[in-house]
């Protein structure tokens, strides 16, 4: 086949028998042409060399080697011409599988299984490797090469980066383009820096919104956000796109940003390669089967089945580690048990030097005590203290990050003196590096400050540090290089100390992340956002507590975010184990706790998918996808989806059933018996009603007392006389899985032995209706069973009662007294005058009647029985029919398979999707604010908040198009446009000119309007509070203003009480949103506006707060 340059990829043929003769013609026709052989890079065609790949997973390969399909390609593509095949070229061998018949899309690779003949199946790598590879690293690259998706969901530090690797050099091989998506901006940056490092600086470009570096690379690294608004606008670069990389999927967790992954992912054209990196998560199947399904592609999961570098686990007590978990995941209660006697060491001490007495049975159950505390704190957070923690595992001493806390007896010196004498012993242990996790910003600076006299550097090693920071540095003017928080991070890292936190500056961030990467950080106290991103790891891990804030209340780590952190502890190729320390406060966590956090599973992956209006505003401008085919591909729906061809199976199964009876609809007969069965079943029902009814009235308690003869009709009871016992408590589950309930009896029924014996039981929907009863059982075949029954099986209640001992017979189940009670009956003869009365003649003789009952709503259900059972009457002659029973049996089987094929097609319906309701309501809410017409067409307004991310899309264009901003100068414009942004809270009410106080207040005006529309059409805006999409903010308006006149950030800083990394957080998103209105306003064809957002930027980028990132 000949394969144009500078193309490399041929067709699939897949395994066709007798290839060698036809190659032998096509050779032949070569030489006869004096044609020379064509070079393939390589091909991807079949052979039956030795290069076959075992199938050893077993898994279905339907869109490649179809035999059908390859036949219409080669048809279509080839023609009558014949073309040669270099049989010297090694080839890619695709697998042959057979088609199963129902569709798995997620296929899991057994790692366990050497690849022996990677080297075969991939001759030629697109990248070379100076190490050599892991199982699931050729696994993912061989799948790669035969164009598959991939999850690879793998431990900390065993290297997944590989993966993303090959996709970009596969990528340039193939002349198309690969994307790399990162969850935040930072980990972008850090990543450019390193695919730089790996390829050449024209191969790798960066888009995160206000950095554009080499945007025609053939690997671009950007945001998830980024590729969203790409997808949405249609831009051409995502037609030469062959591979998207989403790495930390785990990230898809995040409820605030998690639902753009899904979003992203479900809008990529089919032609792309989904390559999905996580940390270890339980459901990876489960996740991919989603991916795999909603991309109609087969995707391969790979996971480690263990990490590269072991970990163990200890606590830190009284100056002493214990470990607790061994490098085999196995808990050591022995080491627990020490760390509990060297806490009783370290209390009997302080007390001795306090000279108090020593305690009664000192320590005995140390962490009992502590979790009654733990529990006691918990009951006193529940009458008003801030969180609860009256379920926590933990004692208070680790609810407040392991001591020194507001409430601790120890006090801020000891905590220092802790941090000392560790840092030492791991010194001495050679356990540095350190990550220190703390999980407040506060208290990572406290502890990074509290060693001023440790000092864990060199002299060659400050050398490295000084030029780092140095080089750093250049990049600010001489006043932002005088920073307070800069000289306390020179003074600390010039001793390795360090710490990181999202309250840093980004360029002190970063030179951190550098220092750390080159080991020049002895100690980090880092907060939890750390562990996430590049691989940067520890000889060890320590925790200086396992409580967190979520931003609801504290609580304790989960297993999924312990293990993140503590996977950091680790280096692979430099330490045969991992170190991870847990600092006791005053007390030692409890097993329990312990065990479920270090040894408990991983998070699971969960959709976090929501509406926004930007999403819907954006599918019903595009139209190449419905809102509610959004809303069905998301992965929230991913449960009721996968049943989707189960259901269609069972609809037509249902169908075949329904011809199979051959019911003919053009007869009388079959009309008539229709229309009886349709009397019979209302009967029924109102005859149910009326047996409720009378047992929730006071007066029920006689009618249904014990001893009343009743006539019971279910899937077990064929109208059988039984007498009431008691009331008995249902625990019967209804058809949603909740217990029913609903009253019930214990009942002693009269029965022929085969109703006793079950034979006859059928489901409960197979039952026909019958009402009046059809007594037809004889008096001289009779025995009774003893049973729970719910009140609606009860069909009918008699006038006539029996003398029994009930208790006796429910309670002690006394045989004797079950046929004493036989007997009554039988002297009664009850059941031959049932069985000789007429059908219409049972109720007046035997039923038994309510005087008492005079309520409106019991005789309307009289009135209307009674009215049935006039036409059943009237219509009771279709009993005579000889085929009577089989025809009744085959309507009301009928009935039910009909009833079958209309909720299947309902759980079809999109009108079963759970969004669907808010949806239809943000329909509306767009509709009243004039962003959509009637017919949920696009209009201007709604046009305009297409281009609005990262503020709040409706309350935003509203300001735009009322013109509120022309009134403002840029400086005024841009203050104002930053209580969209910024998410953080302030003490102090900001200091406001008259012309920024009225802003804000139209501002309000406008938010109160559109907040009401939507608590009106029932619309709640979830999770914009933590957004920033919520109420504008005003928190950030006076330090913005101040900043876009011109003022120093070190003044700036002075004035303010927000952490610098905050402010540059949010001066970055506020650049963003001023480009977002630009673009609205060239849309409007608003000049000025434009303009002033174009002067807006200008104020603000400057000094330290716009200073490029030392990645790029």
């Amino acid at each position: 086949m000949e394969v144009e340059e500078p193309f490399t990829r041929g067709l699939d043929f897949g395994t066709q028998e007798g290839t060698d003769g036809a190659e032998d013609g096509l050779q032949s026709t070569l030489s006869a042409a004096n044609l020379a052989p064509v070079q393939l890079d390589p091909v991807y065609v079949s052979s039956k060399s030795d290069w076959r790949r075992k199938n050893q997973h077993g898994n279905p390969k339907t869109s490649q080697g179809d035999p059908a399909r390859i036949d219409t390609e080669v048809d279509v593509l080839l023609a009558d011409t014949q073309y040669a095949l270099n049989s010297a070229m090694p080839v890619i061998k695709p697998r042959r599988q057979p088609v199963v018949s129902k569709r798995d899309w997620a296929h899991v690779v057994d790692v366990n299984q050497e690849l022996a003949n990677f080297r075969e199946l991939v001759p030629i790598m697109a990248r070379e490797y100076p190490f050599e590879l892991d199982t699931f690293q050729k696994e993912a690259i061989y799948h790669l090469e035969m164009g598959d998706s991939v999850f690879v969901a793998a431990h900390t530090s065993a290297g997944k980066t590989v993966v993303a690797e090959y996709a970009v050099a596969l990528a340039r091989r193939h002349m198309t383009r690969c994307l790399y998506t990162s969850p935040i901006k930072a980990l972008s940056n850090q990543k450019f820096r390193d695919f730089r490092q790996t390829f050449d600086a024209e191969t790798v470009g960066i888009l995160t919104g206000d950095v554009q570096v080499n945007p025609e690379a053939s690997c671009l690294i950007l945001t998830t956000e980024i590729l969203r608004s790409m997808l949405y606008k249609g831009a051409d670069l995502i037609r030469d796109v062959e591979f998207v990389v989403f790495d930390e999927v785990h990230y898809i967790n995040d409820s605030e940003r998690g639902v753009v992954w899904e979003e992203v992912i479900i809008m990529l054209p089919a032609h792309v390669t989904i390559i999905l990196l996580s940390a270890t998560v339980p459901n990876t199947k489960e996740f991919a089967d989603w991916v795999g399904r909603t991309k109609r592609k087969d995707i391969y999961v790979i996971s480690t089945p263990k990490r590269p570098v072991p970990l163990e686990h200890f606590l830190y007590a009284n100056k002493e580690i214990h470990k607790i978990v061994d490098a085999k995941g196995e808990f050591l209660s022995q080491g627990w048990k020490d760390a509990i006697e060297s806490m009783k060491r370290l209390q009997v001490k302080e007390r001795e030097a306090s000279g108090q007495p020593p305690l009664t049975r000192m320590g005995q159950n140390a962490a009992k005590q502590g979790q009654q505390r733990g529990q006691q704190r918990g009951r006193a957070d529940k009458r008003g203290a801030r969180g609860s923690h009256s379920s926590s595992h933990f004692s208070p001493a680790m609810i407040r990050g392991g001591g020194g806390g507001p409430n601790s007896g120890r006090g801020h010196q000891e905590d220092q003196n802790r941090w000392v004498h560790l840092v030492g012993m791991l010194k001495k242990k050679e356990l540095l590096p350190v990550v220190a996790f703390t999980f407040s910003k506060k208290r990572c600076e406290e502890n990074a400050t509290s060693m001023p006299n440790t000092d864990l550097c060199s002299a060659k090693e400050k050398s490295e540090i000084h030029i780092v920071i140095e080089r750093g540095l250049t990049r600010l003017n001489g006043n932002d290089k005088k920073l307070p928080q800069i000289l306390r991070m020179r003074d600390i890292l010039a001793r390795g100390i360090a710490v990181h936190h999202g309250g840093l500056l980004p360029i002190v961030k970063e030179m951190v992340e550098i220092l750390f990467s080159r080991g020049l950080v002895k100690i980090l106290f880092a907060t939890e956002t750390f562990a996430m991103g590049v691989n940067m790891p520890a000889r060890c891990v320590v925790f200086s507590g396992i409580q967190k804030h979520d931003g609801r209340s504290f609580r304790e780590l989960l297993s999924g975010e312990y293990t993140q952190m503590s996977g950091r502890a680790g280096r692979r190729g430099l330490d045969s184990t991992g170190v991870v320390i847990i600092i006791c406060g005053n007390e030692v966590p409890d097993t329990v706790g312990l065990h479920k956090m270090i040894l408990g599973p991983a998070t699971r992956l969960q959709s976090q998918f929501r509406l926004t209006y930007n999403m819907v505003l954006n599918l019903l401008r595009v139209e190449a996808l419905r809102v509610e085919e959004m809303i069905k591909s998301s992965f929230s729906e991913n449960a009721q989806q996968r049943l989707l061809p189960d259901q269609h199976k069972k609809i037509l199964a249902s169908e075949r059933e329904l011809l199979a009876l051959g019911i003919r609809d053009d007869t009388d007969v079959i009309q008539e018996m229709r229309h009886y069965h349709q009397v019979s079943g209302h009967l029924v029902e109102l005859n149910a009603q009326l047996v409720e009814f009378v047992s929730n009235h006071p007066s029920g308690s006689r009618a249904l007392s014990a001893g009343r003869l009743v006539i019971l009709n279910d899937n077990h009871f064929r109208h059988n006389l039984a007498a009431i016992l008691k009331p008995a408590q249902s625990l019967r589950a209804s058809a949603d899985g909740r217990l029913d309930h609903s009253r019930s009896f214990f009942v002693l029924a009269f029965v022929p032995p085969h109703i006793r014996s079950r034979s006859n039981d059928v489901a409960a929907d197979e039952v026909p209706p019958v009402w009046p009863p059809i007594i037809q059982t004889s008096a001289s075949d009779l025995t009774y069973e003893l049973a729970v029954i719910p009140i609606t099986s009860i069909s009918m209640l008699t006038k006539h009662t029996l003398s029994l001992n009930a208790n006796e017979i429910a309670d002690q189940h006394r045989k004797s007294h079950m046929v004493q009670a036989l007997e009554k009956v039988l002297s009664l003869g009850l059941l031959d005058k049932l069985a000789k009365t007429p059908r219409n003649q049972l109720l007046p003789q035997f039923e038994l009647e309510h005087p008492k009952l005079r309520s409106m709503e019991f005789q309307d259900l009289l009135y209307r029985r009674r009215e049935e059972l006039a036409l059943w009457e009237a219509m009771s002659h279709v009993e005579k029919d000889q085929k009577f029973e089989e025809l009744y049996a085959a309507i009301h089987r009928e009935k039910i398979i009909t009833q079958r094929i209309a909720l299947l097609q309902a759980s079809l319906s999109e009108q079963n999707l759970e969004l669907l309701p808010d949806y239809e309501n943000r329909l509306e809410v767009l509709k009243e604010l004039k962003f959509i017409d009637d017919r949920a067409t696009v209009l201007l307004k709604g046009r305009v908040a297409c281009e609005i991310n990262s503020s709040h899309e409706l309350i935003l264009t509203e300001v735009i198009l009322d013109n509120v901003l022309a009134d403002f100068d840029p400086a005024e414009t841009v203050a104002l446009l930053s209580s969209f942004v910024f998410q953080g809270k302030t003490e102090s009410e900001p200091f406001l000119t008259v012309n920024l106080q009225r802003g804000c207040e139209r501002l309000a005006k406008i938010a109160d309007r559109i907040e009401a529309v939507s608590l009106r059409k029932k619309v709640a805006e979830q999770g914009q509070a933590n957004s920033g999409k919520g109420r504008p903010n005003f928190g950030m308006v006076e330090l913005v203003w101040q900043w876009a006149q011109g003022m120093p950030f070190s003044e700036l800083m002075e004035m303010s009480e927000i952490q610098e990394g905050v402010i540059v957080r949010t001066m970055t998103r506020l650049d963003e949103s001023c480009r977002e209105v630009r673009d609205a306003a060239r849309i409007i064809g608003d000049i000025s506006l434009g303009k002033k957002m174009e002067a807006c930027q200008a104020l603000i980028r400057r000094d330290v707060v716009f200073v490029s990132s030392l990645y790029i």
